[in-house]
């Protein structure tokens, strides 16, 4: 059996907003372990699209920033989201669903962050969950996720997990404070799915494929940190893609970090997915609350000059809504 897991993250640079990173692991079993990663998207191809304007009813899979429009908003990137998470076993009738079956928010205390209210054990004055599909029709939703489970049923492609870290913002600034390093915080998370790959998977001889991470090519020493009861092997630490090969006892796990990862390695196209998706969940929310308490002052992505507009226009209004400034703005 082949199993091939991707990891890509959303929300890196912005000053609000959390910080999401995916994971997503397929497998093909009739795929040796030992093969080339597949072309999915051929093997696919009667379910999958790789292009909007291609697509005809079938469900569009690519790197996420290529999937919102002006015009349809989120709902292309929420149809490839929910339709792979129906593979995976997931039908969450909510964002809240959605985030406890994927994510890691259910030890995390909201209280502190009233724009995405309280936990689910603590519902006291908590904004509603947002049903699921948020921007999508579910009659036109059910007729793809359809197709692609019988395309993928039929060519023999799984769904073994899907799952998203959320950094929070107050959790992001402890941990930016903490290593000096926002790429620290993220290689923490990606380390996180890595590990699971490597639990529950390792004797699978899984293929993980990970998006360089802002153009450095080597991860020896970091890898030897997180698996440092492992033998690591360097197959190649140059070029477009770095290759590294893991071992110990029955497991093995070979991780491949190439440049544009999402372009060529399916996993990778619904991890960034699966992170932009979750994220924009939590963005709408941070939206509707300070538009509902500050109507005048426009809402934010969080990004850029528009992030530093918000934030002098929201900041006065900080002491009256009882925010403290470090868990609403991101170290940057």
């Amino acid at each position: 059996m082949y199993v091939y897991a991707g990891i890509d993250e959303a929300g890196y640079g912005p000053a609000f907003g959390p910080l999401t990173v995916g994971c997503c692991v397929l497998a093909v079993p009739k795929l040796p372990a030992d093969a080339p990663p597949p072309q999915l998207w051929s093997r696919l191809r009667k379910g999958v699209s790789r292009t909007l304007s291609g697509r005809a009813g079938r469900v569009v899979i690519n790197d996420s920033k290529k999937l919102t429009t002006k015009a349809a908003g989120i709902a292309h990137l929420e149809t490839g989201c929910l339709a792979v998470a129906g593979l995976a076993g997931h039908r969450p009738e909510d964002a809240g669903a959605w985030l406890d079956a994927l994510g890691e928010t259910s030890h995390h205390d909201l209280a502190a962050l009233p724009w995405y209210g309280r936990s689910r054990t603590n519902q006291s004055d908590a904004t509603p969950w947002q049903p699921l599909p948020a921007a999508h029709d579910p009659g036109e939703l059910a007729v793809k996720r359809g197709l692609f489970t019988q395309t993928a049923h039929r060519i023999g492609v799984e769904a073994l997990h899907l799952g998203v870290s959320v950094v929070f913002e107050d959790r992001f600034n402890a941990m930016v404070a903490a290593t000096r390093s926002k790429a620290a915080v993220n290689l923490t998370f990606i380390a996180g799915h890595l590990q699971t790959v490597w639990q529950r998977w390792g004797t699978d001889h899984p293929t993980c494929v990970v998006d360089r991470q802002s153009g450095r090519s080597r991860y020896r020493e970091w890898l030897a940190l997180n698996f440092p009861d492992a033998q690591l092997a360097v197959e190649r630490e140059h070029g477009q893609e770095s290759v590294y090969v893991l071992e110990q006892g029955p497991r093995r796990m070979t991780l491949r970090f190439p440049v544009a990862a999402e372009s060529d390695h399916m996993p990778v196209a619904v991890a960034s997915m699966v992170a932009k998706y979750s994220r924009e969940l939590m963005m709408a929310r941070f939206k509707t609350w300070f538009t509902q308490r500050l109507p005048d002052v426009k809402p934010t992505a969080g990004y850029g000059s528009d992030a530093k507009r918000f934030w002098e226009e929201v900041r006065p209004h900080l002491p009256a809504l009882k925010i403290d400034p470090s868990a609403l703005r991101r170290r940057v």
